[in-house]
């Protein structure tokens, strides 16, 4: 756990700005080892990377805020992670990844579970401001997503780096002092005041600096007088004649302002807040829909957070939707999660007759969870004399289909046939056994490569081969794990 906040604290914007300035992101370990081994690779190529650069907000945060320094077009911004890597490329991805600090999101570090807290909560208002804008704005719910999700950035890393200074400014708004009155006594400033100032050292777009303007912000007038165009419950809101409200009514802005407005104050005060149904007036106003269709999209919304973002930060509003108590803490603990080669044995067990491809594409999706380094995985199915790819994952088909499976026959694959074996592969021995592999396949491998290669029977007719290549280094934990994942495809003989 970082130890900053434990030495003499940071006060006033100044020192808050430096302190923050000089810290790495936190990124989830298993993406950030994913994504360096993908871009070690010569020729690398996104197509299985979109998980990885979009499900991490920090580095999606960061890799878009470069993209955009170097953009030509001064009239377009990027604001999806993907494209943004896309723009960057591999060498650009490769320096910026050194900015990251991997952290493991299972530990129980009060700091990381309030900052994966955060970040849920962010993407509860995220998700929820892309739906309004979906149905009203339709073209500027990509945009809008970010723009919501981001603009908690720096509140993210004062409650990694400063958990204990979040923790009281927390702990005296619960007592009902203001949001801005209890961190200038404990932080020295805003915390919107040092986003805009960080934002703006970062050289971020101004499109997320745009929600902290405060022309760009609702008056407590303009708020009331929305409200009051949805007055009554069961009929649609008035229209509107003053021009400042329709100006704000037409504002992408409006819809991240009440989507984290309302998704804190659920968090804060539960689903039966009177000031949410307050805020639901606002939005039915903005939208022109009935208040029950604000409510709807908004627990709906809540429950596509709860499917997509759960980082296990905290109880989610779609938890507390659906049973009160599980948001409370009050139900009985959930049973320790199982591993995930626990869960492949577990899953292989309820029937003796799954096919090939049901048991490998079990088989893979454990390899991916088990071993973080294999992002590069091939499944052959070998019947009838011919052997040919089942599954991969982290190759590029096009050189896939250049490469001769069967012709002339590999000597290695042939003796991994003749029995249930498995062997670790890497620096000359590799180089010297790449030659007896399947014709071409060694555009597969790199100078740096590791690579396991391991059989099994897995039906009456078929065998199998498991393919694991990765520029890192498989160590004899992963063999070992690689060989207990292969012996739980093979074929059940009682």
């Amino acid at each position: 756990m970082p130890t900053d906040a434990k030495k003499k604290s940071p006060f006033g914007l100044s020192e808050w700005l430096d302190f923050l300035k000089s810290k790495k992101f936190p990124v989830k370990d298993t993406n950030l080892a994913r994504l360096k081994s993908h871009y070690s690779k010569e020729n690398s190529s996104l197509a299985n990377m979109h998980e990885e650069l979009s499900s991490d907000p920090l580095l999606a945060f960061a890799i878009i805020n470069q993209a955009n320094k170097f953009k030509k077009n001064d009239n377009s911004e990027i604001g999806n992670p993907v494209h943004a890597a896309a723009m960057l490329g591999s060498n650009s991805m490769q320096k910026m990844l050194s900015r990251f600090s991997p952290v493991d999101i299972h530990s129980n570090k009060p700091n990381l579970k309030a900052f994966l807290r955060e970040v849920e909560i962010s993407f509860e208002s995220a998700t929820l401001a892309k739906n309004w804008t979906l149905k009203k704005l339709p073209g500027h719910e990509e945009s809008i997503f970010w723009v919501t999700l981001f603009k908690d950035a720096v509140r993210w890393l004062l409650w990694f780096y400063a958990y204990p200074l979040m923790r009281a400014v927390s702990m005296r708004i619960t007592k009902g002092e203001k949001s801005g009155q209890a961190e200038l006594n404990i932080l020295g400033c805003r915390i919107d005041e040092l986003t805009i100032r960080l934002f703006t050292h970062w050289k971020t777009s101004s499109r997320l600096i745009d929600p902290f303007l405060a022309k760009n912000l609702p008056s407590t007038k303009d708020t009331q007088a929305l409200a009051k165009l949805a007055h009554i419950t069961n009929e649609l809101p008035d229209f509107t004649e003053d021009k400042k409200l329709i100006i704000l009514i037409n504002s992408p802005l409006i819809y991240s302002t009440f989507a984290s407005k309302v998704v804190r104050e659920a968090h804060k005060r539960g689903w039966d807040s009177k000031q949410l149904f307050f805020f639901y007036r606002v939005m039915a106003a903005i939208t022109r829909k009935y208040i029950s269709e604000v409510i709807e999209s908004t627990h709906t919304s809540c429950i596509e957070t709860a499917k997509r973002y759960d980082f296990g930060g905290h109880f989610l509003l779609a938890k507390q939707l659906l049973e009160p108590n599980l948001y409370k803490g009050t139900a009985p603990k959930k049973p320790a999660s199982l591993t995930p080669v626990a869960k492949l044995k577990k899953a292989l067990g309820k029937n003796n007759n799954y096919d090939t491809k049901y048991k490998a594409s079990l088989a893979l999706k454990t390899i991916k969870q088990a071993i973080p380094h294999a992002n590069h995985c091939i499944i052959f199915k070998h019947t009838k004399d011919r052997i040919a790819p089942l599954l991969q994952s982290g190759y590029d088909t096009v050189e896939m289909k250049k490469i001769r499976w069967n012709t002339p026959p590999s000597s290695v694959f042939k003796k991994l046939l003749s029995k249930q074996s498995a062997i670790h592969l890497f620096g000359e021995k590799l180089t010297s056994i790449s030659k007896k592999l399947p014709e071409k396949s060694d555009a597969l491998l790199g100078k740096n490569s590791h690579l396991i290669l391991s059989s099994v029977q897995i039906s009456a007719t078929d065998m199998a081969i498991f393919w694991l290549e990765t520029q890192e280094k498989f160590d004899e934990n992963d063999f070992k794990t690689l060989k207990q994942i292969v012996s739980l495809t093979a074929q059940n003989k009682s």
